[in-house]
């Protein structure tokens, strides 16, 4: 994907969208993690 401020802008924008579902964590400006809780990729146990 190219780093262009469009596509960042867009990927910016649907991180935001699972902070307000709580799937992400934004503890900083535009700092995205996993929300407490949430199983990464393969699932949890």
């Amino acid at each position: 994907m190219d780093v262009v401020p469009a596509r960042v802008e867009a990927v910016r924008s649907k991180a935001k969208r699972l902070v307000a579902r709580s799937w992400l964590a934004e503890q900083q400006p535009s700092r995205f993690t996993l929300a407490q809780g949430v199983a990464g990729p393969g699932g949890g146990s």
